[in-house]
């Protein structure tokens, strides 16, 4: 695991790339999200929400509400940190006053 912060901050950084490991983001903030990552996910919330026979006035909503979880899902500061789920890996970082400008996750066998 490799996590380059903009501070030297090792005890938030050991925390975070702990995070990492554990939840494996695959971004640092929600601006990297590809475009077509994100229209891929719209579509697919938008059929399965028709596949369930959701209300047509309620698509919208439901497609933003998956899509909102979905790029938190893969975004690393939007994420619940790990040691503390009340808050973000955003806040985590503004109370150390640090950011993390990028990070490389490794697994056994790549």
């Amino acid at each position: 695991m490799l996590v380059q912060l903009k501070s030297a901050a090792e005890s938030v950084g050991k925390d975070i790339a702990q995070h990492i490991a554990a939840f494996a983001p695959l971004f640092v903030s929600r601006d990297q999200v590809p475009a077509d990552e994100i229209a891929k996910e719209r579509r697919l919330a938008e059929e399965t929400a028709r596949t369930e026979g959701k209300p047509e006035a309620s698509i919208a909503k439901i497609v933003e509400g998956r899509v909102t979880g979905f790029v938190k899902e893969v975004s690393l500061l939007e994420q619940a940190f790990a040691k503390d789920a009340k808050k973000t890996v955003q806040q985590i970082l503004d109370e150390a006053k640090t950011a993390v400008s990028a990070f490389n996750r490794f697994r056994v066998g790549q």
